[in-house]
């Protein structure tokens, strides 16, 4: 008999086949062996659903769901119904993991009386080879012990990731609030992440790194479409509405946050989009455009100061988005140049805003009077 609580890992697989054996062997491996092992074939086309009945006929504790395809949420949404485990941990089956991982969350969740345990990240080639990459939610060398209420802020602010696999869960957390995430979406991990925060008692964040994220072609992230920008927005709506349902005192902070996030993060997306030379849906301009009026009101009507480079930078994103009405590929060297100074003050205020230092370093970006911005730097 195995002693101690019954962990159950969820592994949603679909078109994976290159990289399943060494997802699985990760898994089988774990130093902590009371595992309850959900393989989800979410209808992959390959040889994906052969290697999971394999995989099920070498360790009885793995179980094989066979379902049509769904996409990643339907197939996480099938394991959790039939889950069991007193935690719950979901791993993407093109990633790799420390045969640790579920001994040290457990270990962790126990000395800190915690139920939910966060730890570091690393990347990875599709080849296995190591990739240098700077993520914020890494940025931290001693163990934190913070409140649902600071978990939620420092996620918010991008300190703590919204990736699922980057934490462990008790598994009440999801059962308890008929937990689902959304289908037919991508960016799901942001849209749900607060609904675990929210709902712990402890977070506690270990500076140990567990899991191997490998950057490979093909993966959601990578496929940079329309689409993708509309689902980011959801997913901030669905973040915030949680929040400001369950947690009303964090109400004005989360009008400041989305604003920054909108202002700030989401003009990356757009970025890479317009480079991509994908077609961006006017609609799609004129809601960001009025969502980002929608907070500054917000943020005004609770009585709190948007920062001096924001107020600079807001006017620019309302014309930029107001007059954004036609194909991007299409007339992509017309707006090209004005596109890349807007780019310029986006990445200084981050890099202001973010290091405190509002004076010098953002009146070289200054805009000019009768609000042209200024060059940006020649190719």
């Amino acid at each position: 008999m195995v002693d101690g609580p019954l962990v159950s890992v969820i592994v949603p697989v679909y078109k994976v086949e290159q990289f399943l054996d060494e997802c699985v062997e990760g898994i089988v491996a774990q130093t902590y062996r009371n595992l309850e092992i959900l393989l989800v074939d979410d209808g992959s086309p390959d040889n994906c659903p052969a290697m999971c009945d394999a995989w099920a006929a070498k360790d009885d504790r793995i179980r094989v769901i066979h379902k049509t395809n769904g996409g990643l949420s339907d197939a996480r949404n099938a394991a959790l119904s039939e889950s069991h485990g007193d935690y719950i941990y979901f791993v993407d089956s093109d990633d790799a993991i420390e045969t640790n991982l579920v001994e040290r969350c457990l270990a962790t969740a126990r000395e800190y009386d915690a139920d939910v345990v966060m730890f570091k990240f690393d990347t990875i080639s599709e080849t296995g080879r190591p990739l240098k990459s700077s993520y914020r939610h890494n940025e931290f060398d001693d163990v934190q012990v913070l409140t649902p209420q600071d978990a939620i802020k420092e996620q918010v602010k991008s300190e703590i990731g919204g990736y699922f696999w980057a934490f462990m869960a008790a598994g009440r957390i999801y059962r308890d609030q008929d937990f689902s995430f959304p289908v037919g979406r991508k960016i799901e991990d942001m849209a749900r992440i607060c609904n675990v925060l929210g709902e712990a008692t402890r977070v506690v964040r270990i500076p140990e790194t567990l899991y191997h994220y490998r950057m490979r072609r093909g993966s959601i992230t990578a496929s940079l479409s329309p689409e993708l920008y509309r689902d980011w927005m959801k997913a901030a709506d669905d973040r915030a509405e949680y929040v400001e349902r369950n947690h009303p005192e964090l109400k004005r902070f989360m009008a400041l946050q989305q604003l920054t996030f909108f202002a700030n993060l989401d003009y990356e997306t757009i970025r890479q989009s317009v480079v991509a030379g994908l077609k961006i849906d006017p609609e799609d301009a004129d809601a960001m455009r009025s969502r980002i009026d929608r907070l500054a009101q917000d943020v005004k009507d609770n009585g709190d100061e948007v920062p001096e480079d924001m107020n600079e930078l807001l006017p620019l994103l309302r014309e930029f988005f107001g007059g954004f009405k036609t194909d991007v590929k299409d007339n992509f060297r017309e707006i090209r140049d004005d596109w890349r100074r807007l780019c310029e003050l986006v990445h200084e205020g981050v890099r202001v805003i973010s290091e405190g230092d509002y004076g010098s370093r953002w009146a070289k970006h200054r805009p000019k009077s009768g609000g042209a911005a200024a060059e940006a730097p020649a190719d």
